[in-house]
């Protein structure tokens, strides 16, 4: 029985982490699907089962995140499957090694599934008949080949969006990580954090001119992260400098 909880439905629970999906998915789904000019839209198999395979790539990849950070120790319970796609809540311990490893899973984990869902595309054009134009004689085959190409293609942009250096995407976090060994947790942050500001605001301007609404959306979502990380890497640096000067902690 789904339970929900802060406008949220609990799916299941593997390995003691439970999956949370959040009701605005569900939502924005709907409007993907009523959308004209889409995959969703214009095939309803096609769009469902790729629909429901970008569900499952999204999960696998937070999966990846959770059981990392539980391979260093660290505490990994939840994951909440909303719009923007998934957050798996972790808690690593704090070293910059055991964040790297916790955050790089998850886009490894699409590194994986290039291989295998180009093998599967493969395999589906190699085993459903064609014409000698190459056209897929029956319409489940030429729905089949159509759903595993855009699962391929949707894995990789997933992929290299979000190994963008841009704090808090995964890719502005393994900068973090990284510069983290050289220049410390509390400096390290508010780089990466200005960086993410910054693209956040140019994307937003660009999204905008454009009259790309859900890049806008992204581009408020990525600056509103970013300002919390910057404000946070302040406190941050506040608290090293007050145990630089007083490491007892005396008042």
């Amino acid at each position: 029985m789904l339970e929900m909880r802060n406008g949220s439905w609990r799916l299941f629970q593997f390995r003691g982490i439970t999956v949370w999906l959040h009701w605005s998915w569900l939502v924005v789904a709907g409007i993907f699907f009523v959308l004209p000019g889409t995959i969703f839209s214009e095939n309803i198999f096609v769009g469902i089962f790729t629909y429901l395979g970008l569900f499952g790539i999204v999960l696998i990849h937070e999966f990846g995140h959770a059981l990392a950070c539980r391979s260093v120790g660290g505490k990994a319970d939840t994951i909440m499957l909303w719009p923007l796609g998934g957050i798996a809540f972790v808690q690593p311990p704090q070293r910059p090694g055991a964040v790297l490893w916790s955050i790089a899973a998850g886009p490894l984990v699409n590194v994986v599934l290039l291989p295998i869902l180009f093998g599967l595309y493969l395999l589906a054009a190699f085993l459903i008949p064609t014409t000698p134009e190459g056209i897929p004689t029956t319409i489940l085959g030429s729905n089949l080949i159509e759903i595993v190409y855009w699962l391929n293609s949707i894995n990789l942009v997933l992929l290299i969006f979000n190994m963008l250096p841009i704090y808090p995407l995964d890719g502005g976090q393994i900068l973090q990580a990284i510069l983290w060994f050289f220049i410390g947790r509390s400096r390290s942050l508010q780089i990466t954090s200005a960086i993410g500001l910054v693209c956040a605001i140019v994307g937003g301007i660009l999204a905008l001119m454009s009259g790309r609404t859900w890049l806008f959306i992204i581009a408020i979502f990525v600056g509103w992260q970013a300002y919390n990380g910057y404000r946070v890497s302040q406190i941050m640096a506040q608290q090293e400098n007050q145990y630089r000067f007083d490491p007892w902690n005396r008042r």
